[in-house]
């Protein structure tokens, strides 16, 4: 009986905050966002690859070059079209031709020093690759008149370079990769969920409070379970928005193909991402719901969801800028056992490799024993507050034993 009517508390939150009009445009607004900034990122992620070859011009009296240029262009990765040209005299024509047929510059002359023809200003990334190809050749031209091998030299040149060693493991992440992008994109969507459920579970309570609602509703019905059916009910409606948003978020990576370049799992990060959500909701919904019944006023609710807010966003923001850096430095690792630190902790460390099965599990363990005193610490000043009438109460005095 009693699952029955926190189920239909519920049933009464989920409907009264899920099919408004103002959260269907909300919603419908920030998927269109959330879908079109990903292709966006896809579309300059991908610019470049699709970016025409640079076509040049090679006259017929340096041809000798093209094999150097081909080389060059490659150790640059430069994508680089060579067009043979019958006659020195076509240069001007080809540089001034439109279209396709277009040339960047083009290249006539003595193959030792050519002469590089352009419309106006010369590319940097061609003038570069040409002159890497000129040395390349003058070099080949002057080892073999001296007799020896031009591929062996070429060899021992390329090899007499400075070896770099980096005192970091070879397989340590990177910061600003795709495991940030993926990491931030989560730990804000479960700061954005987190911060929407708990203001509206908050300000529902007030309202209650504010309308004399709470005291029909407490005629039929203990405070707990209205309180409990309220966490569920928004809850519920909380965890649908993470899992569209998310969802929303996959799928459109998935579709435009960006998940080619990411070294992370996606299906589950976004199930690592549900499960903290839960927990963080359990943790947080819980404070929201029992301190906003501590003030009987709308513009009261600030002076108890502040501090609250504050507990989101030292998470959130140490969690940005700490484990990026080191997601398995010894405060990172503390830090994230601790359940307001843990929901957004935990999931960034997954994204960067940095978490091991023990210390999720333990990180679990202690989050999941700590929602039971929350639930008695809320329960206890949400009876104490709900029908409290006058200015706030004191929490002190919401805590004392006994019922007013």
């Amino acid at each position: 009986m009693s699952s029955n009517v926190v189920w239909m508390v519920a049933r009464r939150e989920i409907k009264t905050r899920m099919l408004t009009k103002s959260t269907i445009i909300s919603m419908a607004v920030m998927l269109v966002v959330i879908v079109a900034g990903i292709f966006v990122l896809d579309y300059f992620a991908t610019r470049d690859a699709h970016a025409p070859a640079s076509k040049v011009g090679v006259a017929q009296s340096v041809s000798a070059l093209e094999e150097h240029l081909e080389v060059a262009a490659a150790q640059q990765g430069l994508d680089l079209e060579l067009v043979a040209l019958a006659d020195d005299a076509d240069a001007e024509e080809a540089l001034t031709a439109e279209g396709d047929d277009a040339l960047e510059a083009v290249l006539s002359g003595d193959p030792a020093s050519p002469e590089m023809l352009v419309a106006e200003q010369p590319d940097d990334a061609i003038q570069q690759a040409v002159s890497t190809a000129v040395r390349s050749y003058v070099v080949n031209e002057q080892v073999t008149g001296l007799g020896g091998n031009p591929a062996a030299f070429e060899e021992a040149l390329a090899s007499a370079v400075p070896q770099v060693r980096s005192i970091e493991p070879e397989d340590s992440p990177d910061r600003f990769g795709p495991a940030y992008v993926v990491s931030m994109v989560m730990i804000s969507l479960l700061l954005f969920a987190l911060i929407g459920s708990g203001s509206i579970i908050a300000m529902g309570v007030v309202e209650e409070k504010t309308s004399r609602v709470v005291e029909i509703l407490l005629a039929t019905i203990k405070p707990t379970q209205l309180l409990a059916g309220k966490i569920l009910g928004i809850g519920i409606f909380g965890m649908f928005q993470v899992v569209l948003l998310g969802g929303a978020a996959v799928g459109g990576v998935a579709a435009t193909g960006l998940t080619r370049s990411l070294e992370v799992d996606l299906g589950a990060s976004l199930a690592l991402l549900v499960l903290w959500f839960l927990i963080g909701y359990a943790i947080f919904a819980l404070l929201f719901g029992g301190f906003a019944a501590l003030v009987s006023r709308q513009e009261e609710i600030g002076s108890v969801t502040t501090p609250l807010m504050f507990l989101l966003f030292v998470p959130y923001y140490l969690t940005m800028f700490m484990v990026p850096s080191d997601p398995d430095s010894t405060m990172v690792r503390v830090l994230s056992q601790i359940p307001v630190f843990a929901p957004f902790m935990m999931p960034v460390r997954n994204a960067f490799g940095a978490l091991s099965g023990w210390e999720l599990g333990l990180s679990l363990a202690i989050s999941l024993a700590t929602i039971p005193l929350l639930v008695w610490i809320a329960a206890r000043v949400y009876q104490r507050g709900v029908l409290h009438t006058g200015g706030r109460m004191k929490l002190g005095d919401a805590l004392k034993a006994g019922r007013s």
